[in-house]
C-alpha cells in the first residue's frame, strides 16, 4: 500500500498552468466574429413529393391483395351439424299389392370444402366445390302382409357454387 504513497504525493502537487492573455485574446476575437455557416437552426429541406404518391398506391395495392386473399382462400364455409332429411310418399290405397315405398332417410355424415376450382367448361367464373358424403336409407312396406324391406347405401355429392367477389 506504500507504492500508492509516493505517486499521491507527486499528484497533490500537480497544479493547472495559468491560462495566458494571448489566449483570452484569440478567444474573444473568434467570438466577436460571425461564422458563414450557422451551427443551430432549421435548415430547410428540399421538397420530394413525387415518392410520396408511389409509395402510397403501392401500400395501398399490396393491403388490397391481401385482403383479397384472405377472403378467397382462407375462408371457410361454416360448420353444419349432420343433416337428416326424410320423406314420406303419399299414402297407399288399399287395392294395391306388392311392395310400395314408405320412406327415405339421407344422412349427411361428412361435408368437405375443396377449395375454389375453375368451371369445367373453361370460363372465367371461379367454383367452390363442396364434398358431402351421405347415406341414404330407402324402405319398402308390402301393405297386405305387413312386410317391408330397408336398404342401405353410401352416397357422395360433390357440389358446385359460383364465387362472387363483390
Amino acid at each position: 500500500m506504500n507504492d500508492f504513497s509516493e505517486l499521491e504525493t507527486e499528484l497533490r502537487e500537480l497544479q493547472p498552468a495559468p491560462v495566458s492573455d494571448e489566449l483570452f485574446a484569440r478567444l474573444e476575437c473568434a467570438l466577436a466574429q460571425s461564422d458563414p455557416t450557422p451551427t443551430a437552426g432549421f435548415l430547410p429541406r428540399t421538397a420530394q413529393r413525387r415518392n410520396i404518391w408511389w409509395s402510397l398506391g403501392l401500400g395501398l395495392t399490396a393491403a388490397s391483395a391481401l385482403v383479397f386473399i384472405g377472403l378467397t382462400f382462407f375462408a371457410e364455409p361454416p360448420r353444419t351439424q349432420p343433416a337428416v332429411v326424410q320423406k314420406t310418399p303419399a299414402p297407399f290405397g288399399p287395392g294395391t299389392s306388392g311392395f310400395l315405398p314408405s320412406a327415405l332417410t339421407q344422412v349427411v355424415y361428412r361435408q368437405r370444402d375443396e377449395g375454389l376450382v375453375f368451371s369445367p367448361n373453361q370460363s372465367e367464373r371461379l367454383l367452390r366445390r363442396v364434398r358431402y358424403q351421405t347415406r341414404e336409407t330407402m324402405q319398402w312396406r308390402n301393405p297386405q302382409t305387413g312386410a317391408s324391406l330397408r336398404v342401405s347405401y353410401p352416397a357422395e355429392q360433390v357440389v358446385l357454387t359460383p364465387v362472387s367477389f363483390q
